[in-house]
């Protein structure tokens, strides 16, 4: 998924339905094909608002002006040649093994998580979320959902964590954190610390150099093990060549609030 994309339906889920920033959006992903080829001007007739409100809405989700909004704009299926791209990965798979072989691959991961979880990382983990007041969880795209139902699985037990759909808003927050935060990513190939994955040319991501913040990775990609930027490193690995991080992480996030439960449960009656 493209950056602008990922943006503009962010737009949908924090705008209110009748507000001038959410008909922009919904008018723009309705003609996605076509915002490439307009100019400003015609852009802004199009969403029946002034060039300056589409200036500002533009600096609002991230973007430096118009040029840059719209180098973003062009969907290509795959686009920055991702060959964990879900289309290409996913159904890529169903297409080629069938039900039967998706199902298969989804199993073989999950046993073999089982079978070799570190659960001492988890203890880890689970005792900095007692440790820790700050603590907030990001990724991108289904990584972010991931770190939506983190952050709801803890809520439910009284532990409240931060995250936020913005990629902008992500970067501003790791950037700016202390020493007395908590950041847990969520990244199957690792390359949220590294890299900006959803801009044109995959730029080298540089925050993660200069935050202060406790950095806990959970990922498929071992080499974030020796990541000088990564402070803990959860694994699992992929059987297959499908990639089921989204089932993953669900059963990872499951373990680390049940033994946060336990630790927490031990913390209040000290």
């Amino acid at each position: 998924m493209g950056l602008l994309l990922q943006r503009l339906l962010i737009v949908l889920n924090d705008e209110d339905y009748n507000s001038t920033p959410y008909y922009i959006a919904m008018t723009m992903l309705n003609n996605f094909y076509l915002i490439n080829e307009l100019t400003i001007s015609e852009l802004a007739k199009l969403c029946n608002v002034s060039k300056s409100t589409i200036s500002k809405f533009i600096r609002e989700i991230g973007f430096e002006d118009y040029t840059d909004f719209r180098v973003a704009a062009p969907f290509i299926e795959n686009r920055y040649k991702n060959e964990l791209n879900y289309n290409t990965n996913v159904m890529g798979y169903m297409s080629e093994k069938g039900l039967e072989g998706y199902f298969e691959a989804i199993i073989g991961d999950i046993k073999d998580y089982w079978h070799d979880i570190d659960m001492d990382k988890i203890d880890e983990l689970a005792k900095d979320l007692v440790d820790y007041k700050i603590v907030a969880s990001f990724g991108l795209m289904y990584s972010e959902s991931a770190a939506i139902d983190f952050q709801t699985k803890l809520a439910y037990n009284k532990k409240f964590i931060i995250t936020k759909l913005s990629d902008v808003k992500q970067d501003e927050f790791i950037e700016n954190a202390g020493e007395d935060t908590l950041i847990i990513i969520f990244t199957n190939s690792g390359n949220y610390i590294k890299k900006y994955q959803i801009t044109e040319g995959n730029l080298e991501k540089s925050v993660f150099d200069r935050t202060r913040a406790k950095v806990v990775v959970i990922t498929s990609n071992k080499e974030m093990e020796q990541d000088p930027r990564v402070d803990l490193c959860v694994l699992f690995k992929h059987t297959s060549k499908m990639q089921t991080h989204p089932i993953m992480f669900q059963i990872i996030s499951d373990l680390i609030v049940h033994r946060y439960r336990l630790y927490s449960k031990g913390r209040e009656k000290l």
